[in-house]
């Protein structure tokens, strides 16, 4: 028998959210790009993952900028979850900033979609572990959250986070901690990309066993395969010249490499795993058991 996974998208635009990071003042979106990311997606989805709904972690200057993206994704039954406002990191944040941007996110996604996201995810999960007024502010407004990173056992009780009366389901991104534990490997991203499938199905298998829900996630500019979203050397002209090299040329490990295998990764997962459904349903099994 096929084990649990669920596969999702950290929606955001790669160009847009590194224009803005170096300064530039009016950052390209890559509107196309991302269009062409979701029927590479969808594609990928009817193949490996029975073509099942699976949830959308969307950035809420994405929901601004595409709404007929999300609308579109919405639309065909898919869930439109929250990833923060733009993508910054949380820990560098304050409680009264993180509000606001929670607060602006959530009007934007649902401005779009009529309705408010249950789902929260932080960009790049930048949410540490001391950071408790962050989790009591998503607990204010979202069921559940699919930020907190952890190599240890899933406990019953730490499934759900409580403050105060309001309750946060956390479904947790697992660590794998490898080479003599010098190393922690997600499941998901650039350690799907750039690692072989036998590490992601061994990560998988080790959050299964210790109670996690076996999680993958990717972004729209790993599903793409020609360098969609390769950002020219002259949009860099806001950096000093040594950072401009720096960035330009790190680019390639998010831009390209190892998006020629991910295909073939999902099918031998499919193998093993069977893609069950949006993240939202997990709140629904865990009210029942």
């Amino acid at each position: 028998m096929k084990l649990p996974f669920y596969f999702s998208i950290d929606l955001e635009d790669q160009v847009y959210d590194i224009g803005r990071a170096i300064g530039n003042p009016d950052p390209e979106i890559r509107e196309e790009a991302l269009f062409k990311s979701y029927d590479r997606f969808r594609f990928l989805s009817d193949k490996y993952l029975n073509s099942r709904k699976i949830t959308f972690f969307t950035t809420g200057v994405l929901a601004r900028n595409c709404p007929d993206l999300i609308k579109k994704i919405h639309k065909d039954g898919h869930e439109i979850a929250c990833h923060y406002n733009f993508h910054d990191h949380i820990h560098l944040s304050n409680r009264e900033d993180f509000a606001r941007n929670l607060d602006e996110a959530i009007e934007s996604i649902e401005n779009v979609i009529g309705e408010r996201p249950i789902g929260f995810r932080a960009p790049s999960f930048s949410i540490e572990p001391e950071n408790i007024w962050a989790y009591e502010e998503l607990a204010k407004r979202f069921v559940y959250d699919s930020s907190y990173r952890t190599s240890n056992p899933m406990k019953l009780k730490n499934r759900q986070f409580k403050f105060n009366g309001d309750k946060l389901y956390e479904f947790y991104i697992y660590e794998n901690p490898v080479l003599f534990k010098t190393f922690k490997m997600k499941s998901g991203g650039t350690f799907f990309r750039l690692f072989s499938a036998s590490y992601t199905l061994d990560t998988m298998k080790k959050s299964y066993e210790l109670g996690h829900v076996p999680l993958i996630y990717m972004h729209p500019y790993e599903l793409t395969l020609n360098k969609d979203f390769w950002i020219p050397w002259h949009e860099y002209r806001f950096l000093s010249f040594f950072k401009r090299i720096y960035k330009w040329s790190r680019q390639t490990q998010w831009s390209h490499l190892g998006h020629g295998g991910v295909e073939r990764k999902l099918e031998i997962i499919s193998n093993s795993f069977e893609h069950k459904g949006p993240m939202k349903l997990l709140t629904e099994c865990r009210n029942k058991s």
